[in-house]
């Protein structure tokens, strides 16, 4: 009876365990036809949670971990032969011909070349994951900023449209006093036209920009979300651009193995004169283009990421002062609209300066959040080119 009271609690508790974690298991099951709320941080986590990218990256980090202990234990084979060949007597040394322990690969060997070309590999491959995880981080957020500034464009033209059709209404209304003419009745009611084209191509905007920001996610296209997070301007903390720049150097994964690289190459020209000492020789100017390439491609790197750092900065603080513009053009718009609005109603203008006061509002409404959109892109720009970088090292660099 107790076996059988054991064996029952035992068949309970599986069969609890494999409940719970298939209730685990299928929490990130999505079902495309309901709504999934998503603030920037929950994209971001399912981004990266889903990526085959990141898979992939620790694959590669499996495999340079591979060929550096392989490297490792080649160079130990060579060590030893070395040795042997060193304990061997004199009169033995002399009878050998040829180059039993190459000089060049002795050279490498002992100048630490050959363990820190080893190194510098699984670095990449670990840095490369890193950097994988930033590209995916960035792209995540410029969707997400994309997609919000398409939601806001989207509001903007269907506020355009409720005004468009409130000054129909109240043409209607002064038509039937006798107050306009027909014609003027009928430019009310093309007003009202233009702005539902208008929705309308909003509309087709956001399922694109929509459909995207699901591609950069990994999600089903026609999964419908909701954003919880909201477009807005953010103070930044003050930034001084050379310091700015010296950090960015000093992250960066590219200028890192570049500087690897030069040192690398200068390291094997040296090992590759103490067998070629005249510069006549093939091996010897084969070597020394490629501390000069070497050496060009530390300074392109710099540079780049120098042009990086710079272009974000002075983008972001170009558009962090238009800002400001276009938050007083917005205010002058609507003081114009309102008194458009008053005046046709008192029969002291037309239709016309109403339309073109309606749409000069939701031009500097738009232009506002194009430039908060600048801004915000701006900003993420700049985070991540003082960062480690967001472009994965290839394999021949």
């Amino acid at each position: 009876m107790k076996k059988f009271l054991a064996l029952t609690i035992a068949a309970v508790m599986l069969f609890s365990l494999s409940v719970i974690t298939y209730a685990e298991d299928n929490l990130d099951e999505i079902d495309p036809n309901e709504e999934l709320e998503l603030s920037l941080e929950k994209a971001i986590d399912y981004a990266l949670k889903h990526s085959r990218d990141m898979k992939i990256q620790d694959l590669e980090m499996k495999k340079a971990q591979l060929q550096y202990d392989q490297g490792r234990h080649e160079a130990r084979e060579f060590e030893e032969q070395i040795e042997e060949y060193e304990n061997l007597p004199d009169e033995i040394k002399s009878q050998m011909r040829g180059e039993v322990i190459p000089i060049i690969e002795r050279e490498l060997l002992e100048l630490g070349v050959l363990d820190r070309q080893a190194k510098l590999t699984r670095q990449i491959a670990i840095w490369n994951k890193e950097i994988k995880e930033n590209e995916i981080k960035y792209n995540v957020e410029k969707a997400y900023f994309d997609l919000l500034q398409s939601e806001k464009e989207l509001e903007i033209a269907r506020e355009s449209l409720e005004l468009a059709n409130r000054q129909y209404e109240q043409s209607q209304k002064m038509y039937e006093l006798g107050t306009i003419s027909h014609q003027q009745l009928l430019s009310a009611e093309f007003a009202v036209f233009q702005a539902q084209s208008a929705l309308d191509m909003a509309v087709v905007g956001y399922e694109l920009e929509k459909m995207s920001f699901n591609n950069t996610l990994g999600l089903p296209l026609s999964q419908k979300i909701k954003l919880t997070d909201k477009i807005e301007y953010k103070n930044h903390e003050e930034i001084n651009l050379e310091e700015a720049i010296e950090t960015a150097f000093e992250n960066s994964a590219l200028i890192k193995v570049s500087k690897e690289n030069y040192e690398l190459s200068e390291l094997t020209f040296k090992a590759v004169r103490a067998k070629h000492v005249t510069p006549n020789q093939f091996k010897y100017r084969e070597q020394e283009i490629a501390v000069e390439q070497a050496a060009k491609n530390l300074d392109n790197a710099k540079n780049g990421v120098e042009m990086q750092v710079r272009t974000a900065y002075y983008s972001l603080i170009t558009a962090e002062k238009q800002i400001k513009t276009y938050e007083r053009a917005v205010e002058n718009a609507e003081r114009a609209y309102e008194l458009a609005e008053l005046s046709y109603s008192l029969g002291q203008n037309t239709l016309n300066d109403v339309t073109k006061a309606r749409i000069d509002l939701m031009d500097a409404k738009k232009n506002l959040s194009k430039q908060v959109h600048a801004y915000n892109l701006a900003l993420l720009d700049f985070k991540y080119a003082i960062s480690l970088g967001k472009n994965t090292i290839g394999s021949g660099f």
